[in-house]
């Protein structure tokens, strides 16, 4: 098994031409898709099957300020929302992932919607971060003292008794601390989650670079274009030890990053998101494993107006995807810990400013540079009001399964 690739710093990168993560944006045009073209009944009872909890006692007064109005008025509001994925091994997970105690976020990504609806934002954290576990308090009261720790680790400290939503509640207390950041809104999904969700659209297309095999998992996969059923998908999404990885996280974050992409695309394809028959079932999957906050779960309401506020959204220069910039930490080399140029990165999600700029520059950095990573201040947004900075409307791409597998050979 080859070590963890640590030593050298890991800048953010951005990933130009089609956009590397479509994820959680395209599924909230799904959503809105989803409350046109079914009936107000069918929505009704998508909703109640969503698990949502209200966790903003358990985030205290201590918080990052929330985003101010913008200063014409003729847009919306900044938004954030943390997404995490949860290895949870209780009730049906176990038969997925293995009996295993507690449970951890292995995938966490914050989502940055600029306040004028023209640029989408995901930062990933990994999970191997040496961070600041900030202080929080479960829902039973009782109180998780802050320490230095991996950063998944404050998923695990919240769920300890089994809640998701204390583990949300840690997490986001950390994050916030680490960031400065102010979430707005938060999902947790699962392993029988993600796993529902590929099955109902009948498999995400890849391109599987090399072929790998993992006997923990029991993945076994040729190089070369290909469609992943649910099981496979979610083998490959969290595999990192066996033939072909590295086992390195932030190589299975790229990983994972590509598998929600082409999820995505597929999805807002034209042989998904004009078929409601596969559409409800995709959300379906999704409403019966995930948990999330009250506002965001309102698909009729918040999620339809949020997916029409950004109707005009540009799929190729307006969504960019970005790992927090990381170096290998010292007393432990299979650990890593921020460098320097996150400070920017979240200075400018807090700012709602452009972090392109940052990420262009840092991938011009030389790796072996100790100052990498250190970058400027992000220049100020365009005002919403300069007709210079309006976006033509866009469709999303139709693409089929066909056109993604053929463009992976080419």
């Amino acid at each position: 098994m080859s070590a963890p690739e640590t030593s050298r710093i890991r800048h953010a990168t951005r990933h130009k031409g089609n956009p590397v993560l479509h994820g959680f944006i395209w599924v909230v045009a799904a959503a809105l898709g989803f409350s046109i073209v079914l009936a107000q009944t069918t929505v009704s009872a998508v909703e109640a099957r969503i698990e949502t909890a209200n966790l903003t006692p358990l985030l205290g007064d201590d918080r990052p300020p929330p985003a101010l109005p913008p200063a014409d008025g003729s847009a919306g509001l900044a938004i954030n929302i943390l997404l995490m994925g949860s290895d949870d091994r209780s009730g049906a997970n176990a038969a997925i992932g293995g009996k295993e105690a507690g449970q951890r976020n292995d995938t966490t990504l914050i989502m940055h919607i600029s306040a004028d609806r023209q640029r989408i934002e995901v930062v990933s954290i990994p999970r191997d971060s040496m961070v600041r576990l900030a202080e929080c308090t479960r829902s039973d009261g009782s109180v998780q003292k802050g320490y230095l720790g991996m950063f998944n680790e404050a998923f695990a400290n919240g769920g300890k008794k089994g809640s998701k939503v204390d583990a949300a509640a840690c997490t986001i207390k950390t994050v916030e601390a680490l960031t400065n950041v102010r979430i707005d809104h938060w999902a947790v999904v699962d392993f029988v989650g993600f796993q529902g969700m590929v099955d109902a659209i009948g498999g995400v297309p890849m391109c599987i670079p090399k072929a790998v095999k993992d006997k923990y998992s029991g993945l076994n996969l040729a190089a070369g274009p290909q469609v992943l059923g649910g099981v496979t998908a979610l083998q490959y999404a969290r595999a990192r030890h066996g033939t072909g990885f590295s086992g390195s996280d932030l190589d299975r974050i790229d990983r994972q990053q590509q598998l929600l992409k082409n999820l995505a695309r597929k999805v807002v394809g034209a042989e998904v998101l004009f078929r409601p028959t596969e559409l409800t079932q995709f959300i379906s999957a999704a409403a019966n494993t995930v948990v999330m906050d009250e506002t965001l779960a309102d698909i009729d309401g918040y999620a339809l107006g949020l997916g029409f506020s950004l109707r005009n959204l540009d799929p190729k220069a307006g969504i960019v995807m970005a790992t927090v910039p990381v170096k290998g930490y010292a007393p432990d080399p299979n650990r890593v810990e921020f460098a320097s140029g996150a400070k920017a990165i979240f200075a400018a999600l807090a700012a709602d400013q452009s972090i392109a700029p940052l990420l262009d520059k840092q991938s011009a950095s030389p790796a072996n540079d100790p100052e990498a990573g250190q970058v400027a201040a992000p220049p100020a947004p365009a005002s919403t009001t300069d007709p210079s900075a309006a976006v033509t409307p866009v469709e999303p791409v139709r693409e089929t399964e066909a056109d993604i597998l053929a463009a992976c050979a080419a």
